[in-house]
């Protein structure tokens, strides 16, 4: 990302404008990350403003029946017409079904009670205005947050920037000493060969250039000294700056995200269920139009809303490259002298508890979070729309009386979130700021010990290691099973508690057994019934390839594992990474491809990377029956590249599918050095059983009573002899 020319002028050293461009450019990018989150602020607060304006004419026009209502319907058709490029963020955002099912209510509507009338010119246009004060003053918060972190990465740009021209200026005063010491040394070569060696030490001149000698070799010395100290800053300043800058755009950006919508969609959710509620009340005829409202609401994903908005700005979200050292020509000061190895070994002490306290801090700042995020999603996610109260025809008590404490439950429930969402927006600035900070010191540390290598003190204690899977802000309470198809890897494996989805695991257990020889394998389309037979079993949680023993659907099953993944609500190579892969795509050298995409892969959360080393290594092997199956790692690559990379819509789709294709086919055919199977989580075996998996998991459970005989043999009669043999799936052919 940062290249930087550096030629000798008049002595000094002079830059080019390339480090000040990326900071120009990284600039830009942070001022127009605040500019589409304004923009995405405005829509929502559009989309609440004409819905009040829908509810505020649907009860003027209650009255007058279905003509009123497809008048008001049209009318907001045309301005949506007419306002297209305006609304075209809207597209990124699950709460335009909302409204278009709002839209659609409006036709279908045709006459209701005076109570509906009520709710809809009171309740529902207070509950939106609500909804945008919550929003505006939530998104205001966590913009200040946002600058706050700003500041702080171009802080560390600029501390990065600072040591660059320190470094430089160093170099410059190291190579002008080195260039004054060979002079002197010539001078005292040539005068020692002009004098008589008897003479030498009484010779005036010869002691002056002696000294002058050791003048010289003393400003060198030192001269040295500080360019390796410059040089040893510069790095460390370099790897916090891109551990800052990685920290910020792909944690901390989706973090402010979620918490900008915190409470959005349930709040919109409880406000259009009050009208379901209504019109539950008044016509229980009109059942399909409540049905589909739910199921606009269920449909409502905050997740599913960053994804889409991430890659509507991708230019503004993108991840940028990482700065690269670029050392000066015969940089000598590679080499770590012995003060300079003390001085970096105090730092790592300090670095080490300062990361320990730090990281102690932000776990008891996550444990509050946690708590008070809880207690606002249940404040957020009540359910007060019921709309019975209106109906109610008990006149025991006073309408006054009930519309006193309905209004007094309000104000308190107001009054207990302002609180909690002040307490919370106080914990996530403070765990934000923190873990950006954490992760900028791990920067320095890992440099450091990297740097000493077998010198590290023994009895330094080591920061506590990160956790495993990446905690995530605003968290939507699960309601039901969760979702396969559509839905997130990481939500999903976390909901039912497995390391591979069941869908990927029976898919490639079936093609292990039955597959691996037949030809077009994933090429070939499966049936379209069958595929989706398969998708609706496993949405069920059930196993549809449990018992089958043989290759008849072989297609299908691979049709349904490849549906699976492309399905996925965020694709498993996140579009921040596209860039970033695309450029090592391009690399020529395998061992340098494999070094620098390891280390990116393993800045995956610890779900994905495990699902993706168990599919990579499961390619592997099906690659490996190539002669066969027609199926090479290129054809492999060509079949699942759309699938695991979508080229974002603004891209030259064919220059940048043949990069998808080479990056693919190198992680399957390098996927051993890219995915260390030394990791925690499930591995990917090539000789599968073909018991069912039920055994399998009754096995799991009583290991321990096996543990100790690892050459027992189960005994088996002639006639098990005899079926296993004849199962055997062996081709001599």
């Amino acid at each position: 990302m940062l290249q930087c020319i550096i030629q000798p002028r008049n002595g000094l050293m002079s830059f080019s404008f390339g480090m000040r461009g990326v900071f120009a450019y990284i600039r830009v990018q942070l001022n127009d990350q605040l500019r589409c989150l304004d923009s995405r602020l405005e829509s929502q607060q559009g989309q609440l403003a004409e819905m009040q304006d829908i509810f505020r004419r649907r009860a003027e026009i209650e009255l007058t029946y279905s003509r009123d209502l497809e008048k008001l319907a049209k009318l907001v058709t045309i301005r949506h017409k007419e306002q297209k490029q305006k609304r075209d963020s809207w597209s990124t955002l699950s709460s335009t079904e909302v409204w278009m099912q709002l839209v659609s209510d409006t036709r279908r509507v045709g006459k209701d009670h005076a109570a509906v009338a009520e709710i809809y010119s009171n309740e529902i246009p207070s509950r939106c205005m609500t909804i945008s004060e919550d929003m505006a003053r939530i998104y205001k918060q966590c913009r200040e947050i946002a600058f706050e972190i700003h500041e702080e990465v171009l802080k560390s740009l600029h501390e990065l920037h600072t040591a660059m021209k320190t470094h430089h200026l160093y170099q410059a005063q190291f190579r002008q000493a080195e260039s004054k010491l060979g002079i002197v040394e010539k001078q005292r070569m040539k005068l020692k060969e002009t004098i008589p060696k008897e003479k030498l030490e009484k010779s005036r001149k010869y002691r002056l250039i002696e000294k002058e000698v050791v003048k010289r070799t003393t400003k060198y010395t030192e001269a040295r000294m500080k360019a390796t100290k410059a040089r040893t800053e510069y790095l460390l300043y370099m790897d916090a700056a891109n551990s800052s800058i990685q920290k910020y755009f792909v944690d901390d950006l989706s973090d402010l995200i979620d918490c900008m919508d915190f409470g959005f969609h349930q709040s919109l959710i409880r406000t259009f269920k009050m009208k379901s509620s209504a019109i539950e009340q008044v016509r229980r005829s009109e059942q399909q139009e409540i049905d589909a409202m739910n199921k606009v609401l269920s449909s409502l994903d905050s997740r599913l809303d960053k994804k889409n908005f991430l890659e509507m700005n991708e230019q503004a979200f993108m991840l940028p490259k990482k700065f690269e050292y670029q050392p000066a020509r015969r940089d000598e000061s590679e080499l770590l002298q012995k003060p300079v190895l003390e001085d970096l070994e105090l730092r790592q002490k300090k670095l080490s508890e300062r990361i320990s306290v730090l990281k102690t801090k932000s776990e008891e700042i996550w444990r509050s979070m946690e708590t008070s995020e809880k207690k606002l999603l249940e404040i957020v996610s009540c359910s007060d729309y019921d709309t019975s109260k209106y109906f109610a025809w008990d006149n025991s008590m006073p309408e006054v009386t009930q519309t006193e404490a309905s209004e007094g439950i309000a104000r308190k429930q107001k009054v207990d979130r302002m609180e909690t969402e002040q307490v919370y927006l106080a914990k996530f600035r403070e765990y934000i700021l923190d873990s950006n900070r954490i992760s900028r010191l791990q920067a320095k540390y890992d440099n450091i010990c990297h740097n000493l290598g077998e010198r590290t003190t023994p009895h330094l204690t080591q920061p506590r290691p990160a956790p495993i899977t990446r905690r995530r802000i605003g968290r939507t309470l699960m309601v039901g099973q969760a979702k396969l198809f559509g839905g997130g890897l990481e939500e999903y494996l976390e909901a039912v508690e497995q390391d591979i989805p069941q869908i990927v695991k029976s898919c490639v257990r079936v093609i292990n057994l039955y597959g691996l020889h037949h030809q077009g394998i994933f090429r070939v389309s499966g049936s379209k019934v069958e595929i989706n037979n398969f998708r609706e079993a496993f949405e069920r949680g059930d196993d549809p390839l449990e018992d089958m023993t043989d290759a008849s659907d072989i297609n299908s099953v691979a049709g349904v594992l490849k549906l699976y993944l492309r399905q996925l609500r965020e694709p498993v190579f996140s579009v921040q990474y596209f860039d970033q892969f695309m450029e090592l795509a391009k690399l020529e050298s395998k061992h340098e491809f494999v070094v620098k995409v390891a280390g990116v892969v393993k800045t995956w959360p610890r779900p994905v990377f495990t699902v993706m080393r168990y599919i990579f290594s499961f390619l592997n092997h099906l690659s490996e029956y190539s002669d066969e199956n027609m199926m090479d790692p290129y054809n492999l690559a060509i079949c699942f590249g759309p699938t695991l990379v979508p080229i974002p819509a603004e891209r030259d789709q064919v220059q940048h599918q043949n990069l998808v294709n080479e990056l693919i086919k190198n992680f399957i055919i390098f996927h051993e050095d890219i995915f260390p199977t030394n990791s925690q989580g499930t591995v990917y075996e090539k000789y599968i059983s073909s018991e069912p998996e039920f055994v399998r998991e009754f096995n799991n459970e009583e290991k321990s009573v096996f543990d100790d005989e690892t050459d027992y043999e189960p005994e088996l009669t002639d006639e098990e002899s005899e079926i296993l043999e004849g199962q055997a799936q062996y081709d001599f052919t």
